[in-house]
């Protein structure tokens, strides 16, 4: 620590400040401890002098002629030349959202004058106690130092507002989507749509850990093999961080533009480039999204550039739709078997049966109900019990189309809506099922395998006697009340 303070006593600084009195009394106290310093006398001037003389140290004030103290501090902070100088923003006044913006130009001390020379002096023995941190990167840029024209400072300082604005018009088009979807899957093709406009990327990937869920969006015609491939370095990806590799069956897989997919190779013979981000929200990995494309010096160039301008709105974008998706699911799932819960339930079933009415088409409704349930908790507890609804659940959803809906109508109830189904299809339904369920060792994986029955009621619509949805719920409790009259393990049904 002495050898650094021994360092900084002979360090160079540079004062930029248009008041001669302020620069007279700096400059007097900083010499007095032996700093070398020079002066400039406008922010043009600062940052000539800033790539000419690559000093140890800047003071910059704030307001100052030609271009201001923020736009010195970010162009110097955003060139790597000099990024490593530390600044200490100095201004006359005592407003907040003075102090906010120069931290936020990348100031690294901020002192409003009026001050006691130790405090000055404090700030810029510590600034150069740390500034040995950055020893190789200030070697680097003193072996190219260069000199500099007016017209370059302004160059570069319109060249720096130009980018700001056009990373304020992306991060602002990104987190406009927050409040105008609410759509989980819309929002994620959303965000590929906009990476498309800046971005010329083949394939867009993206895996969401907890949820199993895999978006790809395909951005121009690949081949299956590109797609195939692609996938497997997401996968390769996500594995880094810590995920564990899934088969693609397992996972909820969702393709945007599959009909951009074609048969073959595609572009596979050419190489290819990937950059990916993580997912970071509360300090946690969620997820990772990769771009693919064409190893051009472009893309190589644009997508890691673009990922990196994105990747905090991206991640609080997408973590929200996802946290809004998941609640949006426990409003209307059964928080035991997964399937829709009996509230959700009514309200499809009264879509479908309006939609009846309106259109003349008919459909199906299956009441079932687990044999002997009450003996089942009694013997083996119910825990063992809850274990079983969830199995079954899944297993009546395997015996049914994507259109048609499963959910648990209440205890060990179950209600099935076939929509487009008539009597004799529904009956048929219904018998798969039965004989599904009792060909299945349920609990088999924990070594107490049960066999286990369901008795099911049918019955459909348009039928007689039907005024009212509930008259179409009571056809089916009838039926199912007669199968399990009838020794249970059944399929009845009433016209």
């Amino acid at each position: 620590m002495a050898t650094a303070r021994a360092k900084a006593k002979g360090a160079h600084i540079l004062l930029a400040d248009d008041n001669r009195l302020v620069v007279k009394v700096n400059s007097s106290i900083l010499e007095d401890k032996g700093y070398r310093v020079d002066v400039a006398w406008d922010g043009v001037e600062a940052v000539s002098k800033a790539y000419s003389l690559l000093p140890d140290l800047m003071i910059l004030d704030i307001e100052m002629p030609k271009i201001k103290g923020y736009q010195v501090c970010r162009l110097l902070k955003d060139d790597p030349h000099t990024s490593w100088i530390p600044i200490i923003m100095l201004t006359g006044r005592e407003q907040q959202s003075d102090k906010f913006w120069g931290m936020k130009t990348g100031a690294d001390a901020y002192i409003t004058k009026g001050f006691k020379p130790e405090t000055l002096l404090q700030a810029v023995e510590e600034l150069l106690e740390r500034s040995g941190e950055k020893e190789q990167a200030r070697e680097t840029a003193r072996r190219r130092t260069r000199e500099v024209s007016e017209d370059y400072v302004i160059g570069k300082v319109m060249d720096l507002l130009d980018t700001k604005l056009y990373e304020t018009t992306i991060l602002n088009e990104i987190a406009s989507l927050s409040g105008s979807l609410q759509d989980y899957q819309e929002t994620v093709r959303s965000v590929f749509e906009i990476m498309a406009k800046l971005v010329n990327y083949l394939i867009g990937g993206l895996l969401l850990f907890e949820e199993d869920d895999l978006f790809l969006y395909l951005n121009r015609e690949v081949g299956g093999t590109d797609v195939d491939a692609f996938t497997s370095s997401l996968f390769d990806v996500a594995a880094g961080y810590a995920w564990t590799r899934k088969e693609i069956e397992a996972l909820n897989v969702s393709c945007f533009n599959e009909e951009l997919k074609v048969e073959g190779d595609g572009q596979q013979e050419t190489p290819w480039a990937y950059h990916h981000m993580p997912l970071t929200a509360q300090k946690k990995i969620i997820g990772v999204l990769l771009l693919g494309g064409l190893a051009t010096p472009a893309f190589k160039r644009d997508a890691p550039s673009f990922l990196n301008l994105v990747q905090n709105e991206v991640t609080m974008l997408l973590d929200n739709a996802r946290l809004y998706e998941a609640a949006k699911k426990l409003a209307i799932t059964d928080g035991l078997t997964r399937i829709y819960n009996h509230r959700f339930f009514q309200e499809l079933f009264e879509k479908e049966y309006k939609r009846s009415d309106r259109y003349g088409t008919v459909f199906s409704l299956i009441m079932l109900d687990i044999d002997f349930f009450k003996k089942i908790n009694d013997t083996y507890g119910h825990l063992y019990g809850d274990e079983i609804l969830k199995e079954m659940a899944e297993l009546v959803k395997g015996c049914l189309r994507t259109m048609d809906i499963v959910a648990r109508y209440g205890g060990e109830e179950f209600a099935i809506l076939l929509p487009e189904t008539n009597l004799v299809e529904a009956v048929q339904t219904a018998e798969r099922i039965r004989r599904a369920v009792e060909s299945h060792e349920f609990m088999a994986s924990r070594g107490q395998g049960l066999k286990v029955t369901v008795s099911q009621g049918v019955t459909s619509y348009p039928s007689a006697g039907i005024k009212s949805r509930s008259d179409i719920v009571a056809k089916a409790d009838a039926a199912l009340y007669e199968a399990k009259e009838s020794g249970r393990n059944r399929v009845f049904f009433r016209e």
